[in-house]
């Protein structure tokens, strides 16, 4: 955060508690680079979704392994039973130096076993909070392909109440008897924004259309104006018969994401 800004303005806050933890890192439109060509350029809903919030990064290397029944964890070249594991020495005793009285000694694990086989939480070193009204949604990364040794659960943290929060994922390991590498340097997963009332009971209420009735009294169908829209949206698999051009949907975007920013 530079000097001038105020921490009250930004809806997302990041404590790096670990201070060799890398910082989040924004979110990336092309994916990490892994998108194809013609995704990244045309597809503005790809990019969008890819860059909406910030890759978080494990605290360190994690070497881990299941056997169907218990999860191992490596450290200094022998492999042991997870139930759960703290940072180095040096991590502990900044804990102590730092913490009120009441949390020495209390530093989080950043490497636990937890209620079910094979499920383990990864505590990236940070902790989280958010303005009134919104929450982090912790997902797997977007679009880029996942291991196919573990899998991230998602969830989501209602971190303007419950502030400031650590900031964990649950993985669920998929292979057994081989070892599973986390890098540090490679992101994790993701964490979202999200206002509280996206996921609102009444938010997530919609009315029943009949097909493509047109609307009239209790019918809800589709009104000339949502016909002329459709017609808009819609490109022709026929070239003659459209007037959108490859990219216009993203070009509209970007003029409407200017506009605001004006």
């Amino acid at each position: 955060m530079r000097p001038d800004d105020d921490a009250s303005d930004f809806v997302v806050k990041f404590h790096r508690i670990y201070p060799a933890a890398i910082p989040p890192m924004r979110a990336d439109a092309s994916a990490l680079g892994t998108l194809p060509a013609a995704s990244f350029q045309y597809c503005q809903p790809v990019r969008t979704a890819s860059a909406y919030g910030w890759y978080v990064f494990p605290p360190a290397d994690i070497r881990l392994t299941w056997d169907g029944t218990e999860t191992l964890y490596e450290v200094d070249g022998e492999w042991r039973v997870l139930t759960s594991a703290h940072l180095s020495d040096e991590f502990l005793d900044y804990w102590d130096a730092n913490a009120p009285e009441a949390w020495k000694g209390r530093a989080p694990p950043y490497l636990t076993s937890i209620f079910s086989p094979g499920v383990v939480q990864i505590w990236s070193g940070l902790l989280v909070s958010t303005s009134r009204g919104w929450s982090v949604h912790i997902r797997p990364l977007a679009n880029i392909t996942h291991s196919r040794t573990y899998a991230c659960f998602e969830g989501i943290i209602e971190s303007d109440e419950f502030k400031p929060c650590p900031l964990f994922i649950n993985l669920r390991l998929l292979t057994t008897d081989r070892e599973i590498m986390i890098p540090r340097q490679r992101p994790l997963f993701q964490v979202q924004p999200l206002q509280r009332v996206c996921y609102a009971d009444a938010t997530q209420r919609y009315p029943d259309f009949d097909a493509l009735a047109r609307e009239s009294g209790s019918v809800f169908g589709l009104t000339d104006a949502e016909w002329q829209g459709l017609q808009q949206t819609v490109r022709s698999a026929n070239p003659e018969d459209s007037d959108h051009t490859v990219g216009s949907y993203g070009a509209r975007v970007r003029r409407r994401a200017k506009r605001a920013d004006d």
